[in-house]
Order: structure tokens, then C-alpha cells, then sequence
């Protein structure tokens, strides 16, 4: 027995090698190599050594585990059955299309939400012209366009949605001079108008005092003493985050359970062209016979007629929709069970309605997906038969391809069985192309009707170059052309062509949003053609506070109507006549010797008042 020169534990007298370091042993000197990889091997002993056995196996075991969850979600993920591709590729391409929706238009329903939750002013200038080629050389048409030129239309607007409150001016100028405005205030108690170059105050009319003016003005007048202005907002319409999630759910679940594995089919490699460019695509088809069509329909009926959640979704919004439209006459609204209960029986009556229909084909929808289980080409065909039969197709597309451009497509077309001279057809294709902060859009919609071998036809088309960030600073240029040709239409202009451009400015951070339109109409047939020209700019600021006119009772901004007596409407009148006989005169409406004016006293027109000596003193 001896002692490793290396590590000094007992070793063998034939051993080559140490069993604890694994040094050699021998007359032969221990390099420096030899040496560290000794100590290394020794750390590793004493390591290994000092750990619990039962933290080794975990660690396989952990190992082993993440191992066969990562090969079954890869193996899930690559080999999903076709009826999960179909629902994946589905809710996929709808995530899609939501999330580009966002994208484009955001911040512009962020910015209107905005203006329902806080104060606000806004800015509205509007002009226009109008040329006719069969009427250029008409002396009447020259001085209206010359008036066209000189007239624009403004309005201001104050609200502040918290408190209900709202101050709108509404203002015709000629040569940017002030010809005639009005005002109006409006508060949830309260409504007030004015037209101050005929009458400098407010004529304001409360609420709960609506049914002593109106029996003032109609003796037999039977309706409500108070009149309620709705307070109803889209947000009370929109369905909540969790009320979307409801709904996913339920009906997610329902068609997962209806739908049978047996209906799906998946066909790999598919060639799919367009462009001169192919794909492999795989094609995923769901198919459903004329039983089982049927049986899907009459289930989902009794889904919705169970589904007491979505009918208070529904009767909650009917009912703010018809307590706003009743509450200026005297309607009675139906409460909460009974209108839940016509709900229930007009689902009802529908579901027995649709006995009498049937699916002689069955109902069948084809996907083209790519790897990403974005849908590409989607077909869906069914035969809806009743008293008479009628073929459904409907067809979408969506195609990436050449360097970031995308084709989209959309058509239906009905047409029924016994009749192959008829048919009815909508179709929309845009060809669109994205370049860093350029959209162009190539888009052309047409609607046809055919039947007994005679054509209508709709046609529009629409080009667009859009510049600039998404929601904030762009400009959009737009280019359209309708065309209407055949049957009832050939009375009818041909060729209607358009022009729109568009500045738009919004920030979401500095809470504005400005915009300016002008938009060219063309009408063009064979007699004559014609461009009808508009201009609109808008600005609108979101505030803190907006500034409302105080409209107290018989203050100096305004009059009650129900408190005004029968003398100083006579002197009101008079007055309103005066100023409105000025304005024509002003602006050539009334002929200027059809006028008498006293610079000391009044303005009169010859035979518009007649005068009584004695005036009463009673109320209007």
C-alpha cells in the first residue's frame, strides 16, 4: 500500500491511476495540465458528494417532464385536428382584423369617446360653389354663384357632457361679415334660443313649464306638462368588455360541442396563385348535411331563447332606447319582465317560422389558410328552399403578396334554382399597397341585378393615397367614379364622378382634433355635366371648463316665454319685424322702395303691422 502524490490518499501497488483524483501513479512527473484537471475531478467528488441523492432525481425528473410538455404542446401545435384549425384560423382572422381596425381608426374612436366624457368646443367652417356647363353664360346662375362665393356657414359649439349642458352658434356670413346667426342653449332643465340680429336676448323655455306653454299657444293641447330631453349616449349601447366575453364563450362552446370531428376535412399543400406568385395553402373544409344544418339552426334558436343573459343585454338597451323616444309624448313604456317576455316569444314564433325551411344541400365553408392560420380564400355555399329554392354564395379573400400589399375581396351572390336568367350579386375588391407611411387602395364595388335577361348595374370606383401616420397627421387624397347603367336607372345621370381631399390632424395628448375636407361632385349624362363643390373645416379642442351663457329667470341674457305679457310681445314683434325688413333690404331679398325707413323711430313695411292704441297688460 501506498500514497498518491497528488491528493495523499492510499492507493494499490499495481494501481495506475488513483481512485479518488485520477492521477497517475508512478516515478513520472505530474504535469501542470494533469494537476488542474485533478483538482477539477476532486471539486466535482466533493461536490457531488455533499448533495442529497433525492435533489439528483428531481432534477431528471423536472428534466423529463419539461421534455414531454414541450413535445406535446410542438406535437398539438403541429398536428391539430381540422376542426381545431378551421375554429383556430376563425378567431385568428378575427383578431386580425380587429387589431388593424385599431390600428387605423383608434385614436379617432378614442378621441370621440373622450368627447363624451369630458367638456369640449369645436369650430365648424362650411362653403361651397356650384357649376353648371348648360348655364355659363345665364346672368341669374353668374350672380348666384357670385353669392355662392361670398356665403359660409360656421358653428360653434360648447357642451359639456357631465353636467348635460350645451351653447351651439349657428352663423350665415357674407364676405366673412355676420348676416344672420343663432343661438341655443340647452341644460337638462331648460332650452333657450336666439337670433340676436333680430331679437338681442334669449327666449328660454323650462322644462317643467311645457305644458303652460303649450296650452298658451293650443287651448286643447293634451300631452305631458314636463318635457324630458334624453340623456341616452352611445356608450349606453355598446356592450361591455365582459359582455363580449359572455357571448364568445357561450356560443364558442356551442358550436365546439355541435360541430362533430366528422364534418372537418384538411387537405395539405394546396396551390394557391395570384399575382403570378403560388403558395402551398391548406385547405380545411366543414361541411354539414341538409339533417344536420337544420339540427344546428333549430339549436342555436333554443340557445337564444334560453339565454336569459343576452336578453337583458338586449331589453336593458331597448328599454333606454324607447324611454328616449317616449319621453316627449305620452307613451307608456313596457317594463322590464314584459318586454323580456315579447322577446322570448317572437324568438319564439321564429324558430317555429323556420320549420317550413330546409337545406337541400346542406351548408358547406372552405378555408385557405397559411402557416400562421390566417385565412387567405374563404367559400361558403348553402341552399336555403322553402315555397321557392335559392342559392347562396358568398366568398372573401385576403392576399398577401409582391412587397407588403394585400388584394381583399368580398362577394354574395343569390340566385334561385329554377331561374337561371336571375341572379343578384354584391362584390368589393381593394387592391392595396403600403409603403413606410403611404397607403394607396384601388377599390371597386358593383352591385348587379339580373333577372328575365335584363341588367342593372351599379358600379363605383375609388382611388386613395393616404400620408402619414395612422390617427395622427395625414393627408388623404381620394378619387371615385359611380356609373349607373341600364333599366330604371337609364333616366337617371350615367356618370357621377368625385373628388375628396383631406387634412387631418389629431393628438390624442394635447387633446385636439382638426380636419379639413373638399369634396368635387360630378354629374355628367348627355346633356349636360355639372361639379357641385364643398369645403368643411373643423377644429376641436377638448377642455377642462366650457363657458355657458346664464340664462336666469328674466335676467339680462334672457326671457321666459311663459312669462312674457301680451304688451311686450306686441313690442317684441315689432321689433323682430323691423330688423328682419333691414336684412332683406340689406341683401336685396325685398325691393328697397317696397320699404319706409324713419331714422328717429321705426322701420315699417307697407301693410305688415297694424296698430291698435290700447295694448293689455295680461300675459302671452
Amino acid at each position: 500500500m501506498k500514497n498518491c502524490k497528488s491528493c495523499g490518499k492510499p492507493v494499490n501497488e499495481d494501481s495506475k491511476l488513483c481512485p479518488s483524483c485520477g492521477a497517475s501513479i508512478g516515478e513520472k512527473q505530474i504535469t501542470e495540465i494533469e494537476m488542474a484537471a485533478s483538482e477539477m475531478r476532486q471539486e466535482q467528488i466533493e461536490e457531488k458528494s455533499s448533495k442529497k441523492p433525492f435533489k439528483k432525481k428531481t432534477l431528471i425528473i423536472t428534466a423529463v417532464l419539461v421534455c414531454i410538455i414541450i413535445s406535446v404542446s410542438v406535437a398539438a401545435i403541429i398536428h391539430k385536428s381540422p376542426k381545431e384549425l378551421y375554429l383556430l384560423a376563425e378567431y385568428k382572422t378575427y383578431q386580425n382584423s380587429k387589431e388593424e381596425w385599431v390600428n387605423r381608426y383608434g385614436n379617432s374612436i378614442e378621441f370621440q369617446e373622450k368627447m363624451m366624457k369630458q367638456p369640449s368646443s369645436s369650430e365648424m367652417t362650411l362653403s361651397g360653389n356650384v357649376e353648371m356647363d348648360s348655364l355659363g353664360n345665364d346672368p341669374d346662375f353668374e350672380k348666384f354663384q357670385e353669392l355662392l362665393r361670398k356665403v359660409s356657414l360656421t358653428a360653434n359649439t360648447e357642451q359639456d357632457p357631465i353636467s348635460k349642458q350645451g351653447h351651439y352658434k349657428l352663423a350665415l356670413n357674407v364676405e366673412k361679415e355676420n348676416a344672420l346667426d343663432m343661438e341655443m342653449f340647452q341644460s337638462k332643465d331648460k332650452l333657450g334660443l336666439k337670433v340676436p340680429v333680430l331679437y338681442e336676448k334669449f327666449f328660454y323655455l323650462n322644462f317643467d313649464e311645457y305644458g303652460e306653454f303649450m296650452r298658451r299657444t293650443d287651448p286643447s293641447y293634451d300631452g305631458p306638462d314636463n318635457l324630458e330631453v334624453s340623456d341616452l349616449e352611445w356608450q349606453d349601447l355598446k356592450l361591455t368588455e365582459k359582455e363580449q366575453e359572455y357571448i364568445q364563450k357561450r356560443y364558442g362552446i356551442f358550436l365546439m360541442d355541435r360541430l362533430e370531428v366528422e364534418n372537418f376535412k384538411v387537405k395539405k399543400g394546396v396551390e394557391y396563385k395570384h399575382e403570378g406568385e403560388t403558395v402551398k395553402l391548406r385547405e380545411v373544409t366543414l361541411k354539414l348535411s341538409a339533417s344536420e344544418t337544420k339540427n344546428l339552426l333549430n339549436d342555436f334558436m333554443d340557445q337564444l331563447i334560453e339565454d336569459n343573459k343576452l336578453h337583458n343585454m338586449i331589453v336593458n338597451r331597448a328599454q333606454k332606447v324607447a324611454k328616449a323616444s317616449a319621453m316627449a309624448e305620452d307613451v307608456e313604456v313596457l317594463d322590464t319582465k314584459e318586454m323580456k317576455q315579447q322577446l322570448v316569444n317572437g324568438l319564439k314564433d321564429a324558430k317555429i317560422e323556420m320549420k317550413d325551411i330546409s337545406f337541400p344541400n346542406g351548408f358547406s365553408s372552405t378555408l385557405l389558410i397559411d402557416k400562421s392560420e390566417q385565412i387567405i380564400d374563404r367559400k361558403v355555399t348553402m341552399d336555403v328552399g322553402g315555397n321557392s329554392r335559392v342559392n347562396i354564395e358568398m366568398n372573401s379573400k385576403n392576399i398577401p403578396y409582391g412587397n407588403d400589399q394585400i388584394f381583399e375581396y368580398f362577394s354574395v351572390a343569390l340566385s334561385p334554382e329554377k331561374d337561371e336568367d336571375s341572379q343578384v350579386m354584391f362584390q368589393v375588391t381593394n387592391d392595396v399597397a403600403v409603403n413606410k407611411n403611404k397607403r394607396s387602395e384601388n377599390l371597386m364595388a358593383s352591385f348587379m341585378y339580373e333577372e328575365y335577361g335584363e341588367t342593372e348595374e351599379i358600379k363605383f370606383t375609388m382611388k386613395s393615397d393616404i400620408i402619414g401616420e395612422k390617427g395622427g397627421k395625414q393627408s388623404i387624397t381620394r378619387n371615385s367614379n359611380l356609373n349607373i347603367a341600364g333599366g330604371d336607372f337609364s333616366d337617371m345621370p350615367s356618370d357621377f364622378k368625385g373628388a375628396i381631399k383631406q387634412m387631418s390632424d389629431l393628438n390624442l395628448k394635447k387633446d385636439y382634433s382638426n380636419v379639413k375636407f373638399e369634396v368635387k361632385l360630378g354629374l355628367e349624362d348627355d346633356l349636360d355635366s355639372g361639379t357641385v363643390t364643398v369645403k368643411l373645416d373643423s377644429k376641436t379642442k377638448l377642455k377642462d371648463k366650457v363657458d355657458l351663457p346664464d340664462l336666469e329667470l328674466d335676467s339680462g341674457e334672457g326671457l321666459s316665454v311663459v312669462n312674457i305679457s301680451e304688451n311686450e310681445m306686441y313690442k317684441i314683434q315689432k321689433e323682430v319685424g323691423t330688423n328682419l325688413m333691414e336684412l332683406g333690404v340689406k341683401y336685396g331679398l325685398i325691393p328697397e322702395d317696397m320699404y319706409q325707413f324713419d331714422i328717429y323711430d321705426e322701420a315699417s313695411y307697407d301693410g305688415y303691422y297694424e296698430f291698435e292704441d290700447n295694448h293689455s297688460d295680461d300675459k302671452f
